[in-house]
């Protein structure tokens, strides 16, 4: 970005005369910003390489999605999506690289209910943030460094358990929810005592390459209640960004290392799961820029090796992603083949199972209670999941549109 190639020879110039620099340059802060992290089997087989690992350790704050729970002692009955979990050591991992900041607000949160969120909470200490008890899961996490204080304000979607998008229960534990209408006030008022306030929002179509519409519109909702960045994830692939207003939004950071099986060996069959973006940040809210960012490619080999990845070849998808973001004929034509994919593939199904089990005509706005009073089998299961996740139902609407 304009302006980065200025920082980097001014931390040169700090390193070697530190009193100079203090003189003559006001200090930014440096934030490191990461993915989605699970490593199920020991991490203590991942290398990383060292680069990568002194640009972590080189940042002021560095912050990284723990996107699944410690595993409890405990057994909970069978569920139709299965039960996340990661190892014990991976806290101990993500800290030795340099991590100090921890969102635990997504969909996984709670995949062994409050037994493994408590669990990862002590692990991670008041690191994490995004859940917890209602005032807990939204209250903006504060971190002041040099005298700039800086904000972030974990968000999820409605997942199938544990998120607070039932606004007449607000007792026991849960995630921030991204759609609770008390989030735009609650930017508002952080932005009074932050200088900087970013929010992480976990949301999105997995394994597509562009954000829905609406995504598009709540991540800039985000910046015009006061927010001055958004960094998403929960895709897992990167997506496009953009500065809207000045702000930079980050449709989703793909992940930074995640397998979520018991063995290394294991190789996930999705487009672009092993890519990843971190976002290398300078804040300081005396310059005449006061944030300054640039993508680092970061790749996963073979659930064994994180490296910077400069390759021509991911230089040119991350054109490509640009591209689908300022080519409105582009995105369109892509984003109309993805939905339709999606809907006939996965949504329409669990539609039509559920509505040939009863029996009966009805809307896709039908009373969720009804659905599972009248059909509690792992389709009905599926069917309630589907209604109350906001992006899955835009998916659904979307391609239903186009039928007509």
């Amino acid at each position: 970005m304009n302006g980065w190639g200025n920082f980097l020879f001014c931390l040169r110039i700090k390193l070697n005369y530190r009193d100079l620099w203090i003189i003559l340059v006001m200090d930014g802060v440096r934030l490191f910003f990461a993915g989605d992290f699970c490593c199920t089997p020991s991490p203590s087989h991942i290398e990383v390489a060292e680069d990568l690992r002194h640009l972590i350790q080189s940042c002021d704050v560095k912050y990284v999605n723990f996107e699944v729970p410690l595993k409890p002692e405990v057994t909970l009955p069978r569920q139709y999506n299965a039960r996340l979990w990661q190892h014990d050591d991976a806290p101990g991992f993500l800290r030795d690289l340099g991590f100090n900041l921890f969102s635990i607000a997504n969909n996984h949160a709670f995949d062994w209910g409050v037994a493994g969120f408590d669990k990862t909470r002590r692990a991670l200490g008041d690191q994490a943030f995004g859940a917890g008890t209602y005032e807990e899961a939204y209250r903006v996490k504060t971190v002041e460094v040099r005298g700039v204080r800086i904000g972030f304000m974990a968000l999820t979607f409605a997942a199938y358990t544990g998120v607070f998008d039932d606004v007449q229960h607000r007792d026991g534990v849960g995630c921030a929810y991204i759609h609770d209408l008390r989030v735009n006030h609650d930017i508002m008022e952080a932005k009074k005592s932050v200088d900087f306030l970013f929010i992480l929002p976990h949301d999105g179509v997995e394994y597509v390459d562009v954000p829905l519409p609406e995504t598009i519109a709540r991540y800039r909702d985000f910046i015009d209640y006061g927010a001055d960045g958004v960094l998403g994830s929960h895709p897992h692939c990167p997506q496009g960004w953009e500065e809207y207003n000045g702000k930079p939004i980050f449709y989703s950071l793909g992940n930074f290392f995640f397998n979520s099986k018991e063995t290394p060996l294991y190789k996930a069959d999705k487009p672009h799961w092993y890519e990843g973006w971190c976002v290398l940040m300078e804040v300081n809210p005396q310059a005449d820029k006061p944030i300054q960012f640039r993508i680092v490619n970061t790749k996963n080999e073979e659930n064994r090796h994180l490296i910077i990845d400069d390759s021509v070849d991911r230089q040119r998808h991350n054109e490509v992603l640009q591209q689908y973001l300022t080519d409105k004929n582009l995105y369109d034509t892509y984003l109309k083949s993805q939905l339709e994919k999606i809907a006939v593939e996965t949504e329409m199904p669990i539609v039509m199972s559920v509505r040939q089990k009863l029996g009966v005509i009805f809307s896709i706005k039908m009373s969720l209670r009804s659905i599972v009073h009248r059909n509690s089998s792992e389709n009905g299961a599926r069917f309630s999941h589907l209604l109350k996740n906001d992006t899955r139902l835009d998916v659904l609407k979307r391609y239903l549109k186009e039928q007509k």
